[in-house]
């Protein structure tokens, strides 16, 4: 008999929080672009908060009682990999203000389908309806198919039909959603915490095992091992 529930379904009200140190060790584990390494501290996070670049009521809450959501997470995640990818903090201001003018949303970087150039970190594209823009100067209408072929998205996320994300993939088989263990990272599909996983294979429980038990294939269960291996490995050595 299974261990865990393990069908992935959401419940309603639970918005996902987060200490600002593990969305930190989030967001240094997934971030991988090939030859650009962009670490994310939590000074970085802390400083994006401030420039109201979260939702803006949290720019003024004592450092102490700072805890964010998972959109106001989706959203240092699209200004990490925009950061990774040769962005300027202007530019990147620049199109935050540009699309919460634009989508009324006090997090729009969580909304929008953000697209980044290849080379050059130019112009920050939005993809808003059947429209392609560029965010990052005065919304301009770009030719979407010419434009998209130099164009790299901002993998992991998936949204809900209001266009607001509700899932991220940091890695293979790993997942975040709002709603599904408060947000923690859990086996995809399953509502199995990652971090209970590891837990349970560094206590001594054999993989085979806990591959039976909770109905689930070994590969899994080594996905999450993996993932919290690289979790720890970020945090902080002093």
């Amino acid at each position: 008999m299974a261990m865990a529930t393990r069908t992935e379904e959401p419940l309603a009200g639970f918005p996902g929080i987060y200490e600002i140190s593990e969305a930190a060790r989030y967001l240094r584990a997934d971030i991988r672009i090939p030859e650009v390494h962009y670490r994310v501290q939590s000074t970085h996070l802390i400083r994006w908060i401030r420039s109201g670049l979260a939702h803006p009521a949290l720019a003024v809450v004592p450092g102490r009682e700072l805890l964010i959501t998972f959109e106001d997470l989706i959203s240092m995640r699209v200004i990490a990999f925009l950061r990774a990818q040769g962005y300027s903090f202007k530019k990147i201001r620049q199109a935050e203000l540009m699309l919460r003018n634009l989508t009324r949303h006090p997090r729009p970087f969580a909304t929008s389908h953000i697209w980044a150039e290849e080379e050059g970190a130019l112009d920050i594209f939005a993809e808003i309806g059947a429209l392609l823009l560029t965010a990052s100067r005065s919304g301009q209408v770009a030719f979407k198919e010419l434009v998209k072929q130099n164009l790299i998205d901002v993998h992991g996320l998936t949204f809900d039909q209001l266009k607001v994300a509700d899932s991220w993939t940091p890695r293979q088989g790993i997942k975040l959603h709002p709603r599904i263990q408060f947000g923690r990272s859990c086996i995809s599909g399953t509502r199995i915490p990652t971090q209970d996983i590891a837990g349970m294979v560094a206590a001594g429980d054999k993989i085979q095992f806990l591959a039976m038990s909770y109905g689930i294939s070994e590969q899994q269960i080594m996905n999450a091992v993996n993932w919290e291996k690289e979790l720890a490995a970020t945090r902080p050595t002093n």
